[in-house]
């Protein structure tokens, strides 16, 4: 038991429960923060207290101040269509008064695609941060890793790649929702499907918050959150087809890059009109960038921290 306390931002959502559970498994006070649903998981784990409550509202989050020892900001907008309003609202200005909370640090989860959406080629925490292509999400994202830099005295930022994982209704929901309505796989531009698709287990993001809360070790430092094993997109859709469609035949598709660019920017065009949640198609701009990208990144120091506290070091599709 290690009798601290810790806020997890987000705690309703695939990523914020599944920090909820590790650190109640490593023996700490939880305060889960849930905006809207709250899993009924929740309420089975142990030394977590349910809060509802709106991270965008300072004041409302005043009250933890002090009270705590570690803020795990899970919380955020992951989308790749939206206004730039909305992305500020949730992904940067809460940043200011969170990090002024806890005792110890801000665990703050931004994202690997503050690399830029381009090929990479085991690339590390020192890869230079970029806003390409540009789009709110990373934009913000940076913007909150930059103020932590200049501003707090003590933080880890945990950039995970492509979450997944049991309970997933994003990421996969995605290519499940593509491939029930097309006997086709459609890979864009030079890689033809074998460029690496960047998986990251919920496990690792998870297992690496708590264990960066339990060391100094990686304090004001950034940790890349991607599982060792080398996917390609191609192989991930496939493996989602034999799961979910293990009777129906896939087809491979390729078409030039500027083709996709074309079908993205009018899907994100539309939806953002519209003022859509989600897109009314696949693929957006900024999907089409990640498909056909090799999103290729070191998981040295993601190991490092959780084999600083867990004996196993990877999870698998």
């Amino acid at each position: 038991m290690t009798g601290k306390v810790v806020l997890v931002t987000g705690a309703g959502g695939f990523i914020g429960l599944n920090v909820v559970k590790a650190y109640s498994e490593a023996g700490w006070k939880v305060l889960a923060l849930v905006h809207h649903n709250i899993p009924n998981e929740l309420y089975n784990l142990n030394n977590v207290e349910v809060v509802r409550g709106d991270v965008t509202n300072a004041e409302f989050m005043s009250q933890f101040s002090e009270k705590i020892d570690i803020v795990a900001h899970v919380a955020g907008l992951a989308k790749d269509i939206g206004s730039d309003e909305t992305f500020r609202k949730l992904n940067f200005e809460p940043i200011k008064y969170l990090s002024s909370l806890p005792k110890e640090k801000i665990v703050y989860v931004s994202t690997s695609d503050v690399y830029g959406i381009k090929d990479h080629k085991n690339a590390d925490e020192n890869t230079p941060l970029v806003e390409y292509p540009k789009n709110p999400y990373p934009r913000y994202k940076i913007m909150s890793e930059n103020w932590l830099r200049e501003n707090c005295k003590n933080y880890v930022i945990i950039r995970p790649a492509a979450v997944w994982g049991e309970g997933d209704l994003t990421l996969e929901r995605r290519v499940v929702e593509f491939l029930e309505s097309s006997p086709f796989i459609v890979h864009f531009g030079k890689w033809k499907g074998k460029c690496r698709w960047p998986l990251a287990n919920v496990k690792n993001v998870a297992k690496t918050i708590v264990a960066v809360s339990e060391t100094d070790k990686f304090d004001r430092e950034a940790i890349t959150i991607i599982d060792p094993q080398k996917t390609t997109i191609d192989e991930y859709y496939r493996a989602v087809a034999k799961k979910y469609f293990p009777d129906k035949k896939f087809y491979n598709i390729y078409l030039p890059l500027w083709v996709g660019k074309g079908i993205g920017f009018i899907s994100t065009t539309i939806s953002n009109l519209l003022k859509k949640k989600d897109p009314i198609f696949d693929p957006t701009f900024y999907a089409v960038h990640h498909v056909s990208s090799n999103l290729d990144f070191s998981a040295e120091k993601m190991l490092s921290a959780i084999n600083s506290k867990y004996s196993e070091n990877s999870s698998k599709i």
